[in-house]
């Protein structure tokens, strides 16, 4: 009866989106408030993607979103919310804007505010003898800020023949990595691993990581860094409610896409692994996309496909932890996330951790969501979440499992303890004694329960050689299949749904 029901409605829904990860949901949510039929086909039973919530016993952990920007007045965020009607159902709390980050560097403390004028004279206060490299870069950091605000969506040929006048920094730049550029400034070490503590929100260290993409993260942290005042499990579920609330709008769960049919030069439907066909006049792939193209039962174009050969971001080890009988506000932590490296040479930890496999000294993200906000839904009453996350290699865990579960199991809790020695020696003393629960999740994890290609988690990796001009776009040889991901678009919460407002107004300007 219901396969009957889902191949033979009797007209096909406008769009079909394949995926229910941030900016599936975006596109969709956006288009059924437009009066656009919309069904949305999602592989997991926990809609979300990277920012989908799951529960263990009294625990419930999101897996790879800890905090985000975009929530301010005019943010990508905020402004898909207002746009679907949810701006009173999802507020954000702001975190600490004196210092929403702090960097601990072999225990050495810094806080990231919000302003950068305020943070570069914090780090000149600190470093007095380097403080004109400090001026000289943070002005270069807010010239390319502004000017990266000033890029059209949709660039024309006027656009690009002013370009040199008013993007100059951009030009300049566009092919840099950080490094290169704290080098042109002669910045000290210890300075550059402050300037680069949040690497691991692009999950690079500063010898690979585009500039470019750097400035455009830390710029949106500067004008907030927020958390879901009920948390992101209703975040996500107010989404997918509002969308199913439109007529002939649905979110359809457990349903894998397994292959996509193509007639006539057209997608013509997307079979999942439950026997579904599923039709649409228009599609939407949330899913990677060279992912896509495989699953396509025709030969895609060569010159597609080459475009669509770029290194995906490397993964990330999470450990999830529930604690009770202490209170972290006086050990140190608050309404900011900890940043701990330890030692200062960044690129070097990343060619450890990511290159070699070896986490026996990690540095670590230290998130605790239940500082952040006052709500119930995390964790019993009077206990604590903690998550401790960090980059590893997807090869060395693969290869691990790939030799039997023994292997992966052990080197699973090799890394484990080694994280919570860590904490308890520098962070929390006794912690041992306070573990409620602990729950692992490495890149492999990552894979099979975010569908992320060799585990990656910011799509495809953030060098300058993929960022730009040079990003996989939106439009694919077939007219009526679209992509809009972390790689066709950009990663993040507020990156996916910019690239869904982006799409959007892309198919709205098409359609007239």
């Amino acid at each position: 009866m219901f396969l009957a029901l889902s191949g033979a409605m009797d007209t096909d829904p406008d769009y079909l989106i394949l995926g229910a990860g941030m900016a599936g949901l975006t596109v969709a949510a956006l288009l059924a408030s437009t009066g656009h039929r919309v069904r949305v086909l999602e592989a997991h039973e926990h809609p979300g993607g990277c920012a989908h919530s799951f529960p263990m016993g009294k625990w419930r952990f999101c897996a790879q979103v800890h905090y985000i920007f975009g929530c301010e007045e005019g943010g990508s965020v905020r402004t898909f919310l207002e746009t679907v009607g949810l701006e009173d159902e999802v507020r954000f709390n702001r975190l600490d804007p004196d210092g929403y980050d702090r960097i601990d560097i072999a225990g050495d403390r810094y806080s990231i505010p919000n302003g950068f004028e305020q943070h570069r004279d914090r780090l000149i206060q600190r470093f007095p003898t380097a403080a004109v490299s400090i001026g000289r870069f943070c002005a270069l950091l807010m010239a390319v800020r502004d000017e990266l605000d000033r890029v059209p969506d949709r660039p024309g040929i006027l656009d690009y023949a002013a370009a040199p006048f008013r993007l100059p920094h951009l030009l300049r730049y566009r092919n840099a990595t950080l490094q290169q550029v704290f080098d042109a400034h002669g910045l000290p070490r210890r300075v550059q691993a402050v300037l680069a503590g949040q690497a691991g929100d692009y999950l690079l260290p500063p010898a690979e990581v585009s500039f470019l993409l750097h400035v455009a993260l830390v710029s949106g942290y500067d004008r907030g860094a927020w958390y879901p005042e009920r948390h992101f499990g209703h975040f996500i579920d107010s989404i997918v409610e509002r969308i199913r609330s439109f007529p002939g709008c649905s979110v359809e769960l457990g349903e894998e896409v397994s292959g996509i049919a193509v007639e006539g030069g057209r997608v013509a439907r997307a079979h999942t692994t439950s026997g579904h066909a599923w039709s649409g006049r228009t599609v939407v792939s949330n899913i990677d996309p060279r992912r896509t193209a495989a699953m396509l039962d025709c030969a895609a174009p060569p010159a597609w496909l080459r475009a669509l050969d770029y290194p995906y971001s490397c993964g990330s080890y999470t450990l999830y932890l529930g604690l009770r009988g202490i209170d972290l506000r006086q050990h140190g932590f608050g309404s900011w996330n900890l940043w701990y490296y330890p030692h200062e040479d960044i690129n070097r930890i990343y060619a450890d951790q990511v290159g070699r496999g070896d986490l026996s000294d990690p540095w670590l993200f230290l998130s605790t969501p239940t500082l952040h906000t006052a709500a119930a839904g995390l964790a019993p009453p009077g206990e604590h979440v903690l998550v401790a996350a960090t980059a590893c290699s997807f090869e060395h865990f693969r290869a691990l499992k790939e030799a039997g579960p023994a292997a992966y199991t052990a080197e699973k809790a090799k890394v484990r303890d080694r994280i919570l020695q860590v904490i308890q020696e520098r962070f929390l003393p006794g912690l041992q004694e306070h573990l409620a629960i602990k729950v692992v999740g490495t890149s492999t994890t990552n894979a099979r329960f975010c569908w992320a290609p060799e585990g990656n988690a910011y799509g495809a990796a953030l060098t300058p050689e993929h960022v730009g001009p040079s990003r996989v776009p939106f439009t694919t040889p077939f007219p009526n299949l679209y992509l809009c991901n972390a790689t066709a678009g950009y990663p993040s919460v507020a990156g996916t749904v910019r690239s869904g407002q982006r799409l959007v107004a892309l198919l709205e300007k098409e359609a007239s």
